[in-house]
């Protein structure tokens, strides 16, 4: 008879690991502390954190609050601020050739049962410049209006407007192991240079730098890029990307705020470059800034210079990293007993800040789909496909902003628009919406993009400019302009309740001791 595992043992810390090593000992909390369970984290003491990854997504409140942690103090110590939407500037050109740009809302006002969007935003009304973002939510005017997405007084995790963080990932790790160390998580500081396995190809035991030998029975890979099980033991291949997703580079640094009391925008801007695109993170005392680019398109010292010229004079060329990026995915994230997490399991460039919410996504269904001793196969399986769609649903959002780019000023935007490649269902779908709006049932996977994003993407890119898309419901005129009115007006409320977001962020921070 099966029974339940008794070791589970996370290779790599960083966030990826800590915030797996949390998950577990406080979802299995009644196991360890029953002396059921161990759960064991065992990390480099040289490898640095890479330090970036400090967008994160929507779900990452909940999670939070889920896992206990109190939400002043996360913000306190990792300097985070909120981010209410993803802002995209110069992706895309207007029919007279100036630069676009536009929002990505966590949160529309929206009207139950009229599809008031294809109303307002097709045929005569969409080509005189409606503005699909400020139509559904009060989000853009927030970000340019510096606006908090909660009221001062309201309870952690309480908004008006549905927010996610920004927040400095060198103290976001550290802040999760001090949680995950206090309910029960005992930690190992080693290199891990090796793995022996059984005749099942599992692996039993790690070799530890110093010599030592560590039994294991459920192992997870959270080792980053270099995936010193996953990849190097287990010989699980890489399923690349490089045919749809052309970056492969990123050079990032961290500057001081101009001035130390300068409005904070609620938003990660992304903004194209010539190479590439950049984001800036505005946490609360600096900004977290990289360029993504292509290596085949741009070197890494003209990357640098460029950006440094982007940036300003603050930006200094000595003080910019080069990371190299892996991008694609693992083709099978669950391989025996051994688990890939995080950049060991697959990456898929920033641009949506997917990669702490893949993360999140696949611990929790990892608790689902939970092995005993009998390590059925059943459950490996549905955990690998479920991980493998996430991994695709980001690939093709992401690979849509680029498909989709009406840019032709440099030989890496004409590559992006005309030489990569998309996956033969997000093909057919730009095919299909040529003639109508994405609804659910186009995607194989929603996880993370749903058809609400994927119409707010549309839109902002002028894909629908000049099309004449006809409302599925007749809509009166004079209906209409009440449900807008009402839709307007909601808007006005929310956006006059909402104060400064430095504001708020300091009232959080002094209460919770800062």
């Amino acid at each position: 008879m099966a029974s339940p595992l008794r070791n589970i043992t996370i290779v790599g810390g960083g966030t990826t690991g800590w915030l797996s090593a949390l998950f577990l000992v406080t979802r299995l909390q009644g196991a360890v502390q029953r002396g059921e369970l161990e759960i064991h984290l065992v990390e480099s003491e040289r490898i640095p954190i890479i330090g970036v990854g400090e967008s994160l997504s929507p779900s990452m409140a909940k999670t939070l609050e889920q896992l206990g942690i109190p939400e002043d103090e996360f913000i306190l110590t990792t300097d985070a601020t909120f981010k209410v939407a993803g802002y995209f500037v110069g992706w895309d050109r207007a029919d007279d050739e100036k630069p676009m740009s536009w929002v990505n809302p966590f949160v529309g006002f929206l009207t139950a049962g009229w599809e008031f969007e294809r109303y307002e935003l097709t045929g005569a009304a969409y080509g005189q410049g409606a503005d699909y973002a400020r139509v559904v939510s009060p989000c853009r005017e927030a970000i340019e209006l510096h606006k908090a997405p909660k009221m001062p007084g309201q309870k952690p995790f309480e908004h008006v407007l549905r927010y996610a963080y920004h927040t400095n990932a060198a103290a976001f790790a550290p802040f999760l192991r001090k949680y995950a160390e206090q309910r029960g998580v005992k930690r190992t500081g080693a290199d891990v240079t090796g793995a022996h396995r059984d005749e099942r190809g599992h692996i039993t035991a790690l070799t530890l730098a110093d010599g030592r030998e560590m039994p294991v029975e459920l192992v997870i890979d959270a080792s980053g890029f270099e995936s010193v099980l996953h990849h190097k033991v287990m010989g699980v291949p890489l399923v690349d990307y490089s045919h749809i997703l052309l970056n492969d580079r990123a050079v990032v640094t961290q500057l001081a705020h101009a001035n130390p009391d300068e409005p904070l925008e609620p938003a990660t801007r992304a903004t194209a470059l010539p190479h590439g695109w950049s984001f800036r993170v505005p946490l609360y005392n600096r900004t977290g800034n990289g360029y993504i680019y292509s290596g085949q398109h741009c070197s890494d010292e003209h990357a640098a210079r460029e950006f440094a010229d982007y940036l300003g004079p603050q930006a200094r060329v000595d003080d910019m990293r080069v990371i190299p990026m892996r991008v694609g995915r693992t083709a099978r994230s669950w391989e025996g007993n051994c688990i890939a997490l995080g950049l060991a399991s697959g990456f898929v460039e920033p641009l949506e800040a997917s990669a702490i919410f893949t993360v999140e996504t696949s611990i929790k269904w990892l608790l689902h789909y939970f092995p005993d001793s009998s390590w059925e196969p059943a459950l490996r399986d549905r955990y690998n496909q479920r991980v493998t769609d996430l991994y695709d649903e980001v690939a093709d959002y992401i690979a849509l902003h680029y498909r989709l780019s009406r840019r032709e000023d440099t030989a890496y935007w004409q590559a992006q628009r005309h030489e990569m490649k998309v996956s033969a269902r997000l093909e057919q779908n730009l095919a299909i919406w040529k003639h109508t709006l994405p609804v659910r049932a186009d995607f194989a996977s929603t996880n993370y993009f749903d058809e609400n994003t994927y119409i707010a993407a549309l839109f902002g890119k002028g894909f629908y400019r000049g099309r004449d898309l006809q409302p599925m419901r007749e809509v009166d005129a004079r209906n209409w302009a009440g449900l807008k009115q009402n839709i307007t007006s909601a808007h006005a409320r929310a956006l006059g309740m909402l104060p400064d977001h430095r504001a708020v962020l300091t009232e959080i921070r002094k209460r919770a001791g800062g």
